[in-house]
């Protein structure tokens, strides 16, 4: 089994760059490689093959007829994605998500199957309706295995799904040390002076999605109380796959509070390049997310120096100690986050600590050459195991 050339379907966001990671691995190692998508690619991939598999005209009136926006795509999409996985043929199906590509993997056959939930399809939709807990439990319930960058998720789901807890295996993906890493300090410079950010400001990022579920709003109505602290801050807020609406409406808040010229919206897409540079540049990284995993920006964020200031999640507990190399905020209190970022700006000393701690933290744990032979390992294991 070891070595052997697998065929690999995913059923996923093909645009999502975390996903994207996974694929063009996969495929440079010499696996054949089948993404199926609700988008069309943005880019060629190379060595992958992606399919957007559409619904004919009488299954797509009778889902949006009859289920509420999205669950109607969520719930029927399988329909022609079972089609094209039977056509490959694959060793193995990874869906990651676990609401509609979850289901899609649920009904796409008698196949090996891992699923990877991304954090909110699993602690938040469940909970917004009948059908997307139906859609997540099938999803759940049918993968052979299911991992995500959060060890502890397993008696999660025991405790909330049912699901058994040996079913589950988490390990840290890792990124990438040969671009996040705390040594672009210099070259993070032409940031500053493309924005216009003058060269004694202390710079705060959000670079999470800027969305309700996200804390965008809270952080938001967090900068006011920095800025007040903490005169010459200044501000860059990542869009990231938030919408143009919310985007908007979080620009008109700033507006008002007079920050404009001190706080710098990033809409455009950003590289993984770009977002090492922006996080030299910080001096501190914003993550007021409701609920998540072992998330690959906090990750990112640590490597590159800049001081985090995230939610109090159990899934962060194995990198960040509170008040030692990062510092905890209360969920949706935006004045917890402007006395931690206030904190962080004003202690340059316990900065320059934490940043060596967690440079230290990140190169030992989460390398990505290391932690992607992990993904291997498992896909070979679920393989063997479904053959027993």
């Amino acid at each position: 089994m070891v070595g052997r050339i697998m065929k690999i379907c995913y059923l996923l966001e093909v645009n999502n760059p975390h996903s994207q990671r996974w694929v063009r691995h996969f495929a440079g190692l010499g696996h054949e490689v089948l993404v199926l998508s609700d988008s069309a690619a943005q880019e060629e991939i190379a060595g992958v093959r992606v399919i957007n598999p559409q619904m004919n005209l009488l299954t797509t009136i009778v889902a949006f007829k009859i289920y509420p926006k999205p669950y109607g795509n969520d719930s029927f999409k399988w329909i022609p994605y079972r089609k094209e996985v039977a056509r490959f043929k694959p060793d193995i199906v990874h869906a990651m998500e676990a609401r509609a590509y979850g289901f899609a993997l649920a009904r796409c056959g008698n196949y090996p199957k891992i699923l990877t939930p991304w954090g909110n399809d699993i602690f938040f939709d469940p909970f917004q309706s009948r059908i997307a807990r139906f859609l997540v439990t099938s999803g759940l319930r049918a993968a052979t295995r299911i991992t995500t960058n959060y060890p502890g998720l397993g008696h999660y789901l025991k405790t909330v799904f049912g699901i058994p807890e040996e079913k589950s295996k988490g390990f840290s993906w890792g990124i990438d040390l040969n671009i996040f890493h705390p040594y672009k300090k210099n070259e993070a410079q032409m940031i500053r002076n493309e924005l216009a950010i003058p060269q004694d400001a202390p710079i705060v990022i959000s670079n999470r999605t800027l969305a309700e579920y996200w804390g965008g709003r809270d952080i938001i109505n967090a900068l006011p109380l920095i800025a007040g602290e903490v005169p010459k801050a200044h501000f860059i807020i990542l869009r990231g796959s938030g919408t143009q609406d919310y985007l908007n409406e979080m620009r008109q808040i700033v507006g008002r509070c007079g920050l404009n010229d001190r706080t710098h919206f990033i809409e455009e897409k950003v590289t993984a390049e770009r977002m090492a540079l922006l996080l030299n540049l910080a001096d501190v990284f914003i993550s007021a997310t409701r609920s998540d995993m072992l998330s690959i920006s906090i990750l990112e964020g640590m490597a590159c120096g800049a001081a985090p200031v995230v939610s109090a999640l159990d899934a962060y507990r194995e990198r960040i100690t509170d008040g030692g190399n990062g510092l905890y905020i209360r969920i949706g209190d935006s004045r917890s986050i402007a006395d931690k970022t206030v904190f962080a700006l004003k202690n340059p000393a316990w900065r320059k600590m934490a940043s060596a701690q967690n440079w230290d933290i990140i190169r030992h744990n989460d390398n990505w050459e290391v932690c992607s032979r992990k993904m291997e390992d498992l896909y070979r294991e679920t393989i063997q195991s479904k053959k027993l």
